[in-house]
């Protein structure tokens, strides 16, 4: 089991426990094997993979921080997937203030632009208990830096694109991660 990642003072460490505005079917739970000491899952019910972000998801949570402005921050996100199946890995994340590095908007809360969030590595790569994984896809790849138009107060929003995935901390960072994992992808 990898160790909560400590925070530094450019990196941001957001802990499941701190969720707020938890709608739909996901639901704060004790884990003693979870950073913190908490996860929040959705349970997996066999729904279908949601094709697309919401611009109001009836599944989600938010986290607050605050962020810099024109700073490259990398996601990262430590999830479990229920059975381990792949079926069971993937959320949209989107935010109240994001931007590209030329400072359009994107990503943002309340429209249908997300980044996606998908633990397994790759096709055929598998997930085993807690692992790190970004906002890219395949194995090796980093997904796009997110960016905020403004210095202060954010809030970040996961929305379901698969039930059944359990998250227990989520780290945005400027230096220390931004090219490497804080963590393990597979325990």
């Amino acid at each position: 089991i990898s160790e909560p990642v400590a925070a530094t003072p450019a990196e941001i460490v957001l802990y499941a426990r701190e969720a707020s505005a938890i709608s739909g079917a996901w639901r704060l739970v004790a884990d003693a094997t979870a950073a913190g000491g908490s996860r929040i899952a959705h349970p997996d019910a066999g729904e279908p993979k949601l094709t697309a972000p919401l611009a109001a998801p009836t599944h989600a949570f938010e986290l607050s921080f605050t962020a810099d402005a024109g700073r490259p921050y990398r996601l990262w996100i430590r999830g479990r997937a229920a059975q381990n199946a792949y079926f069971n890995d993937s959320v949209y994340v989107q935010f109240s203030g994001s931007v590209t590095s030329s400072g359009v908007p994107r990503f943002r809360r309340g429209s249908t632009s997300a980044a996606t969030y998908i633990l397994e590595d790759c096709g055929g790569c598998a997930t085993s208990g807690w692992g790190w994984q970004d906002n890219g896809y395949g194995a090796g790849v980093l997904g796009p830096a997110i960016y905020f138009a403004t210095s202060g107060r954010q809030t970040l929003r996961i929305q379901t694109r698969e039930d059944g995935l359990s998250i227990d901390q989520v780290v945005l960072s400027p230096a220390l991660y931004l090219t490497s994992p804080p963590g393990a992808l597979r325990d």
